[in-house]
C-alpha cells in the first residue's frame, strides 16, 4: 500500500469499478455507483486521496458531482480524474474548468491509469506537505510579528511625545516613518541647565538590528546630559562616541560596523545661541533668506577607524532662523529610475517652503518624497527635524 492513500471510483457500471479496482490493487479503494454516493463517501473519514470520476451517469452527472466537490471546503483540495467515453475537447474543456486535474478517455489503458493516479498522488502529496509547511511558516511569522509589533510598542515609548517637544521648541515638526515596524533611526530630547537639547539619530541598519542599537543610543544619551550634566555638543558626540565603543566592545571586536550618524543641537535661550554637532550628518539653516549648511564631521559615532573629535559650531540667533537636520533615508530614497532624491533636491526644497507654516512644510516635505518614491519601496527609516527659533 502507498501509505495507505485512498482512491475513490465513481461509475454507474459495476463492471468499470471491477476494473479500476484490479488496475489500482495497490491502493486503498471505496467505490460509488453514483453522484450521491460519491458526495457522502468524498467527506467521510479517512477522506479519499483522489477521486476516478465518470461523467455519464443518471439523475447527477460527473460535472454536477465535481462542480459540488470543489465547491465544499472539506472536499475542494481532493484531485478529480474524469474517466470517461465522452473525449471532445468541448468535454474535456468543461471538465478542466470544473476543477478536474486530468481526462482519461475510455476505453482505459491500464497502464496509463495507474501512471497518472501515481503523477497526481503525489502531487497532492507534495501540496499537503507545502501547505503544512506554509502553516507552520505563517504561525512562526505571526509570533515573530506580534513580537515586534510589541517591540515597537516599547521603542514609542521612548520617544519624546509631541508636548515634550512643543515645550522645548513651540514652533518645530518632525517626520518620523520607519521602514519596518521598529526603526534604527530615533529622535530624541531634554532640558538641562536651562539649555534646550535635540537629536536626530539614525543607527546602523533598520529594523530589529538598528532598533536594538536605537534603545542603546537613547540610553547612553539619557546617560550622558540627565545624569553627567553634559550640555555641550560636541562633547556630548565625543562622549556617545567613547561608550559607543566600550558598549560594544569595539577595541576587541574591530570588525564590528554597528554604530550611528546623528545631528544634536543646543539651543541657550540666555545667551540666544543654537550649537550644533553633527556626526556624518549635516545641519541647514536660513536666516534672512539665505541658506547656509553646516556639514559636521565626517565620522560616525562607534568608528574607531577615524580619529577625530566632534567640534561644536555656535550659531548667534540675531534673526528668525529656520533650522532643519535629518537622516540620510529621505535624501537616498530612490524613484523608479534608479535616482535619490538627493541634497540640492532637499535644498531646493526647503529653500521653497522655509518661510511657511511648521505645519505646512511638514506636509509637503512628505509629500514630495511620496511623489518622488511612486510606487516604489521605501529604501530606509526617514526622520526629519525642523526647528524655527
Amino acid at each position: 500500500m502507498h501509505d495507505e492513500q485512498s482512491v475513490l471510483i465513481v461509475d454507474d457500471t459495476p463492471e468499470n469499478i471491477q476494473l479500476l479496482s484490479e488496475v489500482l490493487s495497490e491502493f486503498k479503494r471505496k467505490a460509488a455507483v453514483n453522484g450521491k454516493i460519491a458526495l457522502k463517501l468524498a467527506q467521510q473519514e479517512p477522506q479519499p486521496d483522489i477521486i476516478l470520476l465518470d461523467i455519464m451517469m443518471p439523475e447527477m452527472d460527473g460535472y454536477e458531482v465535481c462542480e459540488r466537490l470543489k465547491a465544499d471546503p472539506k472536499t475542494k483540495d481532493i484531485p478529480v480524474i474524469f474517466i470517461t467515453a465522452k473525449n471532445s475537447i468541448e468535454d474535456e474543456t468543461k471538465g478542466l474548468s470544473l476543477g478536474a486535474v486530468d481526462f482519461i478517455s475510455k476505453p482505459i489503458s491500464p497502464p496509463s491509469v495507474l501512471a497518472r493516479v501515481k503523477n497526481h498522488l503525489e502531487l497532492q502529496k507534495a501540496r499537503k506537505i507545502m501547505n503544512e509547511q506554509n502553516i507552520q511558516l505563517e504561525e512562526r511569522n505571526r509570533y515573530i510579528t506580534d513580537s515586534i509589533k510589541y517591540a515597537k510598542r516599547i521603542q514609542s515609548s521612548i520617544l519624546p511625545t509631541d508636548e515634550v517637544i512643543a515645550s522645548l521648541f513651540k514652533e518645530s515638526f518632525i517626520i518620523f516613518k520607519p521602514k519596518d515596524i521598529v526603526s534604527g533611526d530615533f529622535y530624541w530630547a531634554a532640558e538641562k541647565y536651562g539649555k534646550k537639547i535635540i537629536a536626530c539619530v539614525d543607527c546602523t541598519g533598520h529594523g530589529v538590528p538598528g532598533a536594538f542599537m536605537s534603545m542603546i543610543g537613547n540610553t547612553l544619551l539619557n546617560d550622558i546630559v540627565n545624569k553627567f550634566g553634559v550640555d555641550d555638543a560636541g562633547e556630548i558626540l565625543n562622549m556617545l562616541d567613547k561608550n559607543i565603543i566600550e558598549e560594544l566592545n569595539k577595541n576587541v571586536n574591530t570588525g564590528t560596523l554597528d554604530g550611528m550618524d546623528l545631528g544634536l543641537i543646543v539651543y541657550d535661550n540666555v545667551k540666544n545661541t543654537v550649537s550644533y554637532s553633527g556626526a556624518g550628518r549635516p545641519l541647514f539653516y536660513f536666516t534672512n533668506g539665505e541658506l547656509t549648511e553646516v556639514k559636521g564631521t565626517r565620522k560616525s559615532i562607534g568608528d574607531i577607524k577615524k580619529d577625530k573629535v566632534f567640534t561644536t559650531e555656535i550659531i548667534n540667533i540675531e534673526n528668525e532662523t529656520m533650522f532643519y537636520f535629518l537622516s540620510d533615508g529621505y535624501i537616498d530614497q530612490n524613484n523608479f529610475e534608479g535616482k535619490k532624491f538627493g541634497t540640492r533636491q532637499f535644498r531646493e526644497v526647503i529653500t521653497e517652503i522655509h518661510k511657511y507654516d511648521l505645519s505646512k512644510q511638514k506636509e509637503i516635505l512628505i509629500s514630495r518624497l511620496d511623489e518622488f518614491k511612486g510606487d516604489e519601496p521605501q529604501r530606509d527609516d526617514v526622520t526629519v527635524i525642523g526647528i524655527r527659533i
